[in-house]
């Protein structure tokens, strides 16, 4: 069993608590290097992983193996370059092989974030229990 903590999100700009956010941290190779942090878990994204400005650098030179369309809330259908990278569970020093993951990566440059969100591409492939009483995500893992 893996667990991991949410992450605190701070407060509004009226001073009102933003509720804590469930993580896992992730690690992707990419080429030659391999990046790892928290991934935002949310179940409304289709895809596997969508990446932070920072992970887009990363995949400078290599080629998409394909472009789809998504829905996304506010700009309607939308165009994504979909990479293939090798995932893991990153855990105590330890990387937890996922296999092959799709990164969907947006063309219109307003929809770039700052975060890594893991969507259900990969997220149902694992038993996850989210426990917001305790601020803890437990993931079934086995090899």
């Amino acid at each position: 069993m893996l667990r991991y903590y949410y992450l605190a999100a701070g407060y509004t700009t009226h001073g009102v608590k933003i509720p804590e956010i469930p993580i896992i941290y992730l690690a992707l190779r990419i080429g030659k290097y391999v990046a790892r942090g928290p991934a935002i878990i949310d179940t409304g994204f289709d895809g596997g992983i969508y990446p932070s400005i920072e992970l887009i650098k990363l995949l400078r030179g290599v080629k998409p193996i394909e472009v789809v369309e998504f829905e996304t809330p506010f700009y309607g259908a939308t165009e994504f370059e979909v990479y293939e990278v090798n995932a893991y569970l990153y855990y105590k020093y330890r990387y937890l092989d996922l296999g092959k993951a799709k990164v969907y990566v947006p063309t219109h440059p307003e929809l770039l974030i700052d975060e890594v969100i893991i969507g259900r591409e990969i997220l149902n492939k694992l038993k996850i229990t989210l426990n917001p009483h305790y601020k803890l995500v437990e993931v079934e893992f086995t090899q």
